[in-house]
């Protein structure tokens, strides 16, 4: 019981690229989105060059403005790694504390007693990861507290882009011992 179980780590982008996403956006779904961004911008090229009577510097500063646009998009939507909020690395679950600095906070899976939807009042949906209480140390509560949303007995994950039912199913396939 003297070891700490609670960890703050932070993950490298291959880390990331390898690791089992269970809420959040994964690369997959980044590179949809830029996918149909790329198709937008296509379209609207073709319609501004066909269209009669256009300056242009019309044209050219449409251009221009969907090139800059896409550049930020593609520059801040870490489309190899994705935004994961909660994540699986070996056999550690780990729930985002700084998606930015792609820090975690992470828990052997041991630890987990169950997963389950919930809600982060007023209404944010939310998987919550209770945690076994006893086995944890001081230190272990103190990390805990540097999670988003402070806990004494659970990690709570936004549950983005994906229903919480599913996430906590999926999270109970891959590590069995969770209780519903």
């Amino acid at each position: 019981m003297s070891e700490n179980q609670v960890s703050v780590k932070t993950f490298s982008k291959e880390e990331l690229k390898h690791a089992v996403i269970f809420s959040g956006i994964s690369p997959k779904a980044m590179r949809r989105v830029f996918a149909a961004w790329c198709v937008f911008c296509v379209v609207v090229a073709i319609i501004v060059v066909m269209a009669p009577d256009l300056s242009q510097v019309f044209q050219l500063t449409v251009f221009g403005v969907l090139i800059a646009f896409s550049v930020a998009m593609f520059a801040q939507s870490r489309i190899a790694e994705g935004w994961p909020a909660m994540l699986s690395c070996g056999d550690e679950i780990c729930v985002v504390r700084d998606p930015q600095m792609r820090e975690f906070v992470c828990v052997p899976s041991s630890l987990v007693t169950a997963a389950e939807p919930t809600l982060i009042k007023p209404n944010k949906k939310a998987i919550a990861l209770k945690l076994n209480t006893e086995r944890l140390t001081a230190t272990d509560l103190d990390t805990l507290n540097q999670a988003v949303w402070p806990r004494d007995d659970r990690l709570l994950a936004l549950a983005q882009f994906i229903s919480r039912d599913k996430a906590c199913t999926k999270l109970r396939k891959s590590f069995p011992h969770l209780a519903s």
